[in-house]
């Protein structure tokens, strides 16, 4: 049974979906998490106009095993304690592109590309950096890597400086920004997808690399998960490989953005 809505704030993701060639509003695809357990849902009507009952009422259980990669892996993975710390946030799979994937019967890589993530996280765990999201091992219910569990911050970049606040130094604010990324280059990986949402503010000024989910050894094919766009060093059809010269590339775009800063709707 689907759980009774009651806030907006409840749920993982409301998206409402347009067509990509007329604009023309198509639906709203609704998330939400209860006991590790995912719903979901396509309602044809704008946010707007959708009551909570409706939600309730459509929400229908995503299958463990279409979405969450199955626990133990092949390779060695730390299990978060049941009752976790305070100031951590879990990830979870990307629910948001669930739609898209499904309609196109590929579900099963937001599984694989959660495992990949999975496997980043354990090689930082066992090589940190003060400058890297902090991890504290793999979320497990039911026999399914259903979260992975991290530090919590309260800001990305973006919406730190977005809400009027100032980076103090911004020399030593990048400097320690291209250490962490030249630490993941030194163990052989590359992060494809560094822009200022994917860099958190810790309550001492410094940047917190987040969102390893395009990290791949240097010179792999990326796969469904790769860069942003406006934040990368070529057309998206051409960003198929990690590569060190993409957060190179990134880095110095966004010591450039600091300068200036501009956000998006």
């Amino acid at each position: 049974m689907a759980p009774e809505i009651t806030s907006w704030e409840e749920l993982l993701w409301v998206s409402e979906e347009f067509d990509d060639e007329t604009e023309d509003f198509q639906y709203t695809a609704i998330a939400k998490v209860d006991d590790d357990r995912v719903f979901y849902s396509e309602i044809n009507k704008p946010k707007a106009d959708i009551t909570f009952q409706e939600i309730t009422a459509s929400l229908t259980r995503i299958p463990d095993d279409e979405i969450f990669p199955p626990w133990p892996q092949a390779f060695t993975t730390t299990k978060a304690p049941q009752e976790l710390p305070l100031g951590i946030f879990i990830k979870r799979p990307q629910v948001g592109k669930y739609d898209i994937f499904s309609k196109h019967k590929v579900v099963h890589l937001l599984r694989d590309g959660f495992a990949e993530e999975a496997e980043v996280m354990e090689m930082l765990r066992s090589q940190p950096h003060p400058n890297i999201v902090g991890y504290h091992g793999c979320h497990v219910r039911r026999g399914y890597i259903t979260g992975l569990v991290l530090d919590r911050h309260l800001y990305d970049l973006n919406n730190f400086l977005k809400s009027g606040q100032a980076i103090q130094d911004k020399e030593l604010f990048m400097e320690s920004l291209h250490s962490a990324i030249y630490h993941l280059h030194a163990l052989g990986w590359a992060h494809n997808d560094l822009n200022p949402s994917n860099v958190l503010v810790a309550e001492d000024g410094r940047p917190i690399v987040i969102d390893f989910g395009s990290s791949r050894r240097i010179g792999e094919k990326l796969s469904t998960s790769r860069g942003t766009k406006g934040w990368i060093d070529c057309e998206m059809k051409d960003y198929t490989t990690s590569e060190t010269h993409h957060d190179t590339f990134a880095l110095n775009k966004i010591c450039t953005w600091l300068s200036n800063p501009t956000f998006e709707d």
